[in-house]
């Protein structure tokens, strides 16, 4: 019998090295503001164009919100529920959108990937604002009392 996988863990994990990218903290916590309501009002395919085409500064941080998405669907216990073998890294718009359209092929898989990368997406948000918050020096108990 296995033990059960920690789901929020590997969000967390992927969260925080989204949040780590270069960056300043205002552009990442922004990025991850605008993709989760991509996300939740279109879906992964949605998302997924929306990060391909963020351009300016915060493209940089687009693409790696991209890759570290995508990469968390290839996580050893994701992948192996997902049946998809072949996740693409992020770095070829035609392969994702292919990849996006099988894992469409089955509604309970890609609703599955929707609130991972929902979930993600929430916790890159937070972080990013916690070091934003660092960067000015502030902490919680000062926010709240302003």
């Amino acid at each position: 019998m296995t033990s059960p996988t920690n789901l929020d863990f590997i969000c967390m994990k992927t969260a925080q090295g989204m949040a780590g990218c270069q960056g300043k903290p205002n552009d990442k916590e922004n990025v991850a503001t605008k993709a989760l309501g991509v996300l939740v009002e279109n879906g992964p395919y949605g998302l997924l164009l929306y990060l391909e085409t963020v351009d300016s500064s915060k493209g940089k941080i687009a693409k790696d919100y991209q890759r570290k998405l995508l990469g968390l669907c290839g996580e050893e216990l994701v992948a192996a529920y997902l049946d998809i073998r072949d996740i693409p890294s992020g770095d070829n718009f035609e392969r994702i959108t292919r990849w996006l359209q099988d894992l469409a092929g089955d509604l309970d898989r890609y609703l599955f990937v929707k609130r991972l990368w929902q979930q993600t997406l929430t916790y890159t948000r937070y972080h990013a604002k916690a070091l934003e918050n660092a960067a000015a020096g502030q902490t919680p108990v000062e926010e709240d009392s302003q």
